[in-house]
């Protein structure tokens, strides 16, 4: 009886292997008929943070059978994933080929690892019924495996108190307090070591952007500092990257408001040594350049930052551009106003307060330039005029107080024929010269010139340089009045013409 149980148990064993290899034998007969999928690559890798890395597959027709193929993955649409080529046929002239699945690492991931199920889906030609083999592959966040030790201050030294003083919460405190610490014996190393060495050099600009970074600084490192000690609490990834997020956002904005204070500061320090704010620099330049240095800062410092957070900003980059072009067909008119106000003050053909003379014959004072418009005061008239940037531009300017306030005026004079010209030469030069208005510098005397056999007279021309331009009308007037008092006490005559006329009385 115990020999044939004996004999039964191995004759059931002998069986089930028997069955066993049949099984094996014809899984390996249809494995053998079907797609191979080589394991030609490591599938579970190491990548960095904003890296990439690929998993490669060897795809096989080994078969007569072809196939069209078709691929995906499942698991990592969060980390920017890629398979190339997704869709191909194996035939007899591509009997196989190589599939690539392209995985990146955003900036701030989401989990520490990853795994993804890659679905190959195999559809013979002619054929409707398809079949699907599956792969895996593991993907790690580099150097985000790092355990902290909540219990540590700064990172470095164990929590040196007893229980109950020794949990994570009391340690996180003591590196909040530690951290404030650090950031107020700097802040108090700016105060009074670097003001102090600031305020013995001549400017003070130095000590001015000392004062606008001072604050800041602090609060950057009690920022850092607080976020420091969170991490050390071994929060999850997620949230970790969330934080990090978001303090990054925060450096860069506190970043903008200093580099435009910075700019605002040194801007106003030019000012300065151009003159003031009465000059055409401060009045005029330097507003302009303030709201396009605001501009810019800004909405740079707002993309960058954007940028750093992971956030895409090609399509606001763009938009904005497309927005711009919109923007300058609108305003032609206002933006050639602006560029050529720019120009003015670059180029520079007048200042506030030169007296110009335009092409429309007015004297006018220079009042203001703006980003639109320049205001010009007609002295004459007493009028304030205002032209478009362009306008002043584009027509002749002559500014009559350069090189000097100088200005070199002519006055014409006619005598009888038979007057002694030597005796009118003297008096026209004479009269001019004694005249207190007149500039009496060698090289600067008035120059009398006879110009012409008139039809009733012999004309003179008398040259004079007055002192200040504002003084023109009144010295010419005063000349005039003088020369004439003079050719009446000398019997001097100035002709006028004269006409006969005839009347004819008729029958």
């Amino acid at each position: 009886m115990k020999y044939q149980r004996k004999h039964q148990r191995t004759s059931l064993l002998f069986l089930s292997i028997l069955i066993f290899s049949l099984l094996l034998s014809s899984i390996s007969i249809v494995g053998a008929s079907g797609p191979i999928i080589g394991d030609d690559d490591y599938y579970e890798k190491k990548i960095s943070i904003d890296s990439s890395d690929v998993f490669n597959w060897t795809v096989y027709k080994n078969s007569s059978t072809n196939y069209v193929v078709t691929v995906h993955a499942v698991g990592l649409e969060k980390w920017n994933q890629k398979i190339t080529p997704d869709y191909f046929v194996l035939d007899e002239t591509t009997p196989y080929t190589i599939v690539g699945l392209k995985v990146s690492i955003p900036s701030f991931p989401d989990k520490e690892k990853q795994n993804a199920t890659i679905f190959f889906s195999f559809r013979p030609i002619n054929q409707t019924n398809t079949f699907t083999i599956t792969k895996e592959a593991t993907v790690i966040v580099k150097g985000q495996g790092i355990i902290y030790d909540s219990n540590l201050i700064l990172g470095q030294y164990e929590n040196p108190f007893p229980a109950p003083l020794n949990t994570a919460i009391v340690t996180f405190v003591i590196n909040i307090l530690v951290w404030i610490l650090i950031a107020l014996v700097v802040y108090f190393f700016i105060k009074r070591i670097l003001i102090r060495i600031a305020k013995k050099t001549e400017t003070l600009l130095d000590d001015i952007l000392i004062e606008i970074i001072r604050r800041p600084i602090l609060f950057l490192i009690v920022l850092y500092g607080g976020v420091q000690s969170l991490f050390e609490m071994n929060i999850n990834l997620g949230l970790r990257a969330s934080i990090d997020q978001i303090t990054q956002f925060i450096f860069f904005i506190v970043g903008i408001y200093m580099a435009y204070r910075i700019f605002d500061e040194i801007l106003e320090e030019i000012t300065i040594r151009k003159g003031g704010k009465t000059t055409m620099f401060g009045a005029v330049l330097r507003p302009v350049l303030r709201k396009i240095g605001l501009s810019v800062i800004i909405i740079g410092g707002f993309i960058f930052a954007l940028s750093a957070i992971g956030i895409q900003v090609t399509a606001l980059l763009a938009g904005a551009g497309v927005l711009g072009l919109v923007v300058a067909f609108a305003a032609q008119d206002t933006l050639s106003n602006f560029f050529s106000g720019i120009h003015l003050l670059l180029d520079r053909p007048f200042k506030i307060g030169d007296v110009i003379f335009l092409d429309s014959g007015e004297y006018c004072r220079v009042e203001n330039v703006g980003m639109r418009s320049t205001k010009l005061y007609s002295i004459l008239e007493h009028e304030l005029i205002i032209l478009p940037n362009n306008a002043v531009a584009n027509q002749k300017i002559i500014n009559i107080v350069k090189p000097d306030a100088r200005i070199l005026k002519k006055i014409e004079v006619g005598v009888a024929y038979g007057s002694d010209l030597k005796k009118v030469e003297k008096i026209l030069y004479d009269t001019s010269k004694n005249h207190p208005n007149v500039v009496q510098e060698k090289g600067y005397e008035p120059r009398v010139r006879f110009t012409n056999f008139g039809e009733s007279s012999l004309d003179f021309l008398v040259y004079v340089w007055i002192d200040e331009v504002m003084n023109q009308w009144q010295v010419l007037s005063d000349i005039r009045m003088a020369i004439d008092t003079k050719f009446r006490m000398e019997g001097i005559t100035i002709p006028f013409p004269q006409r006969t006329v005839w009347l004819h009385k008729s029958k």
